[in-house]
């Protein structure tokens, strides 16, 4: 009991001391808030909408007994803008009242929608928390003008293609042919097949199915050689460059008619031939050099005698006008061929102004990107990233485009059936009879620009949007094709023309998309379409 008395004692001069401490100087004593609080000030919130062009804005934060973090929370509208907070966290679980101010970065708004996004303000000790959501405007919207004028006409298209398996009897199948070539709507719509004039004669019988089934699909076929027969050149073996003697180019030239004759006999038609593939690239494998002199005598005294198909010359590895300007500017030469051919293997790919006045069609007849595979097969694998993939298609799907832009004619691909191709041949993780990522890249050509339609002109209003577009009209349709390379949505394209729209559709191809439909809303003679990045989209008008 003493010792109870005691404790009391001492417990009630604790008391008093505390409550002398805690008056104020007018005696009066004031109470101490050991509550923790955690709240933003809202004074300091932004009043208005944040601006379009991004910028930095501050907000304080009032709290006691807190440790805290500020985070940049769910999208509720548009996209996340917020980009930084500083500082992102602070705060103290023992201190008494303080406001702390905080700095949000947010980016620029490229798009026609608002953002709306949260920012949190919550405890690390406890449960306290607060929120805000911020607004930042759209762009304004402000559309890009195309404009289509179907009265200006360029080059006629003879079509866009690709080569058929060049050695071996792997042929393309029938189920491959339509998947290809065919009319149904998941075909990739090819008009063109390329192959090979074998320089053996017992090949032919073999490639007779693949040209009649290209016929019966109304596709062009062009026959290319890599080499005349063996005892007719320098070195007397297919292989390993060497040149066509000039004692045998009379032979040879009745050889390429004899392959014609052959084909027609059983039912196939050859429509083109070729004269040398790359007779300017000196391989291992099988093929025949010619320098621009011997080109130029072969299609000048021999060329006139190939009959029933037309004539390409020279098929150089890119393009090099050197061997087609000579014949184009010989009287006698110019006469015997009707196409221009070229490959774009380290470039080439320009316009040609003397063929178009000589009245010759333009063809690129071959050209490929595998991610350098052929060379380091480490660089395409099953588990390949896509995306790498898809940045290589975009830069084929540009140089067509490009190619179009140039006046060329057509666009032919090399192998068609290639794990880097069209459809699927089996390897790094392909199937056979499926269409690839590239083959729907090349259907947005293909697929809507047959042989026979006409390039129209198709301006821009400004050339800072990135865009490669080409236009072409055919079947009472204009087909606009717009490519954007860039990593930006470029929102508002829209396509003006003299001619009443009565309907629209586009199809996009891009990492996520396979010739993805959506049908557009004309009004009255405008269109108008968003690009997505890195995408290519055609729309088809009526």
């Amino acid at each position: 009991m003493v010792q109870r008395k005691g404790f009391l004692f001492f417990l009630l001069i604790l008391v008093g001391v505390y409550t002398f401490s805690c008056k104020k100087d007018d005696g009066v004593a004031e109470e101490t808030d050991l509550t923790s609080h955690l709240s933003i000030v809202e004074s300091t919130i932004p009043t208005q909408d944040l601006l379009v062009g991004g910028g930095s804005f501050t907000f304080q934060i009032d709290w006691a007994y807190n440790q805290w973090e500020v985070v940049a929370g769910e999208v509720i509208e548009g996209a996340a803008f917020i980009t930084q907070v500083l500082p992102a966290s602070g705060g103290d679980a023992k201190a008494s009242q303080t406001v702390s101010t905080v700095k949000v970065a947010y980016a620029s708004n490229l798009t026609y929608q608002i953002n709306k996004q949260k920012v949190i303000v919550k405890s690390l000790t406890n449960a306290d928390a607060d929120t805000i959501v911020l607004t930042q405007v759209a762009k304004v919207f402000k559309p890009i003008n195309l404009t289509i004028d179907p009265s200006t006409t360029y080059q006629t298209i003879s079509g866009f293609g690709g080569a058929s398996p060049i050695w071996g009897t792997d042929y393309l199948t029938t189920t491959e042919m339509d998947l290809i070539f065919g009319a149904s709507t998941e075909s990739i719509g090819l008009s063109i097949l390329r192959v090979r004039l074998s320089s053996v004669k017992s090949d032919w019988a073999g490639l007779v199915n693949t040209v009649k089934k290209a016929n019966e699909l109304n596709v062009k076929v062009l026959a290319t050689p890599w080499s005349p027969p063996a005892t007719w050149k320098s070195n007397s073996s297919s292989n390993g460059g060497g040149y066509l003697l000039e004692a045998n180019y009379a032979d040879f030239a009745a050889y390429i008619n004899e392959f014609i004759q052959y084909m027609a006999t059983n039912g196939a038609t050859i429509d083109v031939v070729s004269i040398q593939n790359e007779p300017d690239w000196k391989v291992s494998y099988e093929g025949c050099e010619y320098t621009t002199d011997q080109m130029l005598k072969f299609v000048k005294e021999y060329a006139g005698s190939i009959v029933g198909a037309k004539v390409a010359a020279a098929e150089s590895l890119n393009s090099n006008q050197t061997y087609t300007s000579g014949i184009l500017n010989d009287a006698v030469a110019v006469n015997n061929i009707d196409i221009v051919a070229g490959h774009l293997y380290g470039g080439g790919l320009k316009t040609y102004p003397l063929a178009e006045q000589k009245g010759k069609e333009i063809w690129m007849t071959e050209h490929l990107y595998n991610l350098d595979s052929g060379n380091n097969s480490a660089n395409w694998t099953a588990t390949t990233s896509q995306s790498v993939i898809w940045a290589e298609s975009m830069q084929m799907v540009s140089d067509i485009n490009t190619a179009m832009t140039y006046n060329w004619n057509a666009y032919i691909w090399w192998y068609i059936r290639r794990f880097y191709s069209f459809i699927g041949d089996g390897e790094r993780g392909t199937t056979r009879n499926t269409i690839l990522k590239r083959g729907y890249a090349m259907s947005q050509f293909a697929k809507f620009i047959r042989p026979g339609y006409v390039r129209i002109a198709a301006q821009l209003e400004t050339s800072t949007t990135g865009l490669k577009i080409s236009a072409y009209k055919g079947d009472d349709k204009m087909v606009v094709v717009i490519v954007n390379p860039t990593a930006l949505v470029v929102s508002g394209v829209t396509l003006n023309s003299p001619n009443v729209m009565t309907s629209a559709m586009s199809y996009t191809t891009s990492l996520n998309k396979n010739r993805e439909q959506v049908a557009l809303t004309p009004a009255d003679k405008k269109v108008t379409v968003d690009m997505q990045p890195n995408s290519i989209t055609t729309i088809v008008i009526n």
